[in-house]
């Protein structure tokens, strides 16, 4: 069993740049993943030169590439939560990005020159308990009467048409989403933005940075020598999500990144594969420590995921939990054989929203995809690039919103044993009064 991702088969990340040669850029973006790389093109696309981007590692070896390559727009509340928290004008935008977030990225897709497996195939989100099956219902009754035809519901005895589980009380299926190969769509991300004239440095680590004339004066260290950089940026973006160090500190008590896990099964028979999920089409459920996955974009391979573990764990360790939660969902796959394990970083707010800003001294950031990281990610990028362009009417929807910190938070979440205990208890008791 490896213990690399298994995207990474095919678009292992790569480095950029190992030599810094300029002590000055017009913007300097922090992370090459999806938010940072997205941002950079539209800054270049807009006209903006000597845009640099810094990564500790790999390009994409974050989150980005790891990832299970599920796409859709699914915020975790609804309309009536985001009144509460921010206003009923700022909640009818906070939602209008969400529902902006894959069109985006499917628009910018088209720029890409490089493929990466999109695949329109349909998600499937299957329903834990009756209960959720309502809450499924009620979600797809609140939509504008002309986004409905894209959405299905499934009672219980249907759910076998588009999974064969029996562990589900019934699924929406959401035809206009699908998927995409992760680690193939970061690769292209940062083919446009070289092509664009962006120059992307990896082995860098961000250190801070403080206020010089009208810009910004950042440290950077040489992950390999240790050596240390100061580069100038008029503006500088912090796009590090889920890997947010302690040289961040005010990010570092606003997210809470927690492991999630994924493992990839040998090939199987297409036919076989099939069976198990018609169409290809990704999946998840509704319960608090979800299950989610999908088939390779060849079809014959099972990729699982979840939460199997909320202590740091080795692969050996999640691999074993993921595959209880694999037969337990597919029989039929029972002691097939796991061929990669791995895991990454997910970035959750405390108020589950995703949030756009610039903290006091005019740095900008971009954080908080809560599980919905791919499109959401790459139209974060863009908005965050609009606010540091200064586009007309940039402050909307997740932009300039308030953005929670637990006291007593630095960063290290040690509640996450007691909270995922007490999360499986309720999904357990969920299903036992079902």
């Amino acid at each position: 069993m490896k213990k690399t991702p298994f995207w990474w088969e095919e678009a292992e990340p790569q480095h950029g740049e190992r030599t810094l040669d300029r002590d000055s850029c017009n913007a300097l973006i922090v992370g090459a993943g999806y938010t940072g790389l997205s941002a950079a093109i539209t800054l270049a696309e807009s006209g903006v030169t000597d845009v640099f981007v810094v990564e500790a590692q790999r390009i994409g070896e974050g989150a980005s590439s790891r990832n299970g390559g599920q796409i859709g727009n699914a915020p975790k509340f609804d309309l009536e939560y985001a009144a509460r928290k921010f206003g009923m004008k700022r909640a009818h935008e906070i939602m209008d990005d969400y529902s902006q977030a894959m069109p985006f990225m499917l628009e910018r897709a088209l720029t890409l020159t490089d493929p990466f497996d999109l695949n329109i195939c349909g998600t499937v989100t299957g329903a834990h308990t009756r209960a959720d099956l309502k809450k499924l219902t009620s979600i797809r009754e609140t939509l504008p009467e002309h986004e409905r035809p894209s959405f299905e519901l499934l009672p219980e005895q249907e759910v076998r048409r588009v999974l064969k589980t029996s562990i589900y009380r019934g699924a929406l299926v959401k035809h206009d989403q699908g998927s995409i190969h992760p680690a193939k769509y970061v690769r292209a991300l940062a083919n446009r933005a070289r092509a664009l004239g962006v120059r992307i440095f990896t082995g860098f680590r961000f250190l801070g940075s403080e206020a010089a004339g009208t810009g910004h004066r950042a440290t950077l260290r040489d992950v390999d020598s240790g050596g240390t950089f100061s580069l100038r940026a008029d503006k500088i973006l912090l796009a590090v999500n889920g890997y947010a160090g302690p040289e961040l500190p005010w990010l570092r008590k606003r997210t809470i990144p927690v492991q999630s896990y994924m493992i990839a099964t040998e090939p199987r028979p297409f036919d076989e594969m099939e069976e198990l999920i018609p169409g290809n089409r990704v999946a998840g459920d509704t319960k608090r420590i979800l299950y989610y996955f999908r088939r390779s974009p060849d079809g014959t391979r099972m990729l699982f995921g979840g939460r199997a573990r909320f202590r740091t764990s080795t692969e050996e360790q999640s691999a074993r939990g993921l595959r209880r939660f694999m037969e337990h969902t597919f029989p039929s796959l029972k002691g097939v054989k796991i061929t990669h394990s791995w895991f990454g970083n997910v970035c959750f707010a405390y108020d589950f929203v995703s949030h756009v800003g610039r903290l006091d001294d005019g740095v900008y950031y971009s954080s908080c995809c809560n599980g919905n990281g791919i499109s959401m990610a790459t139209y974060l990028g863009h908005r965050t690039a609009e606010m540091m362009l200064g586009v007309p009417g940039h402050d909307r929807g997740v932009v300039n919103t308030h953005f929670p910190r637990l006291y007593f938070y630095d960063g290290h979440p040690w509640f996450l044993p007691m909270v995922g205990t007490w999360y499986r208890f309720l999904d357990r008791s969920a299903r036992w009064t079902d």
